[in-house]
């Protein structure tokens, strides 16, 4: 997390007005444990009055290399990114 927001605050001027799509991948199938990665990140996008999130697409319970193509989050992620 400090990496990112490290790598974030040269851009922190211009991430107004934002739309956010959390997507997050894990081999653990409990979502609850999935949203603890989006609760870290949301703490970040409140600091921004103007951000929106549009969706949260969970990629969870793929545990090789190419399983995420045969879950429906592979396709969740492909519409989010054709709708920005």
């Amino acid at each position: 997390m400090k990496t990112f927001l490290d790598r974030l605050n040269p851009l922190y001027g211009h991430l107004h007005s934002k739309e956010v799509i959390y997507m997050v991948t894990a081999m653990d199938e409990s979502r609850a444990q999935l949203d603890h990665a989006i609760d870290a990140l949301q703490g970040f996008v409140d600091c921004f009055d103007d951000m929106h999130v549009r969706a949260r697409i969970y990629g969870d319970g793929a545990e090789k290399k190419g399983e995420i193509q045969n879950t429906p989050a592979f396709m969740a992620a492909y519409k989010a990114g054709k709708e920005l």
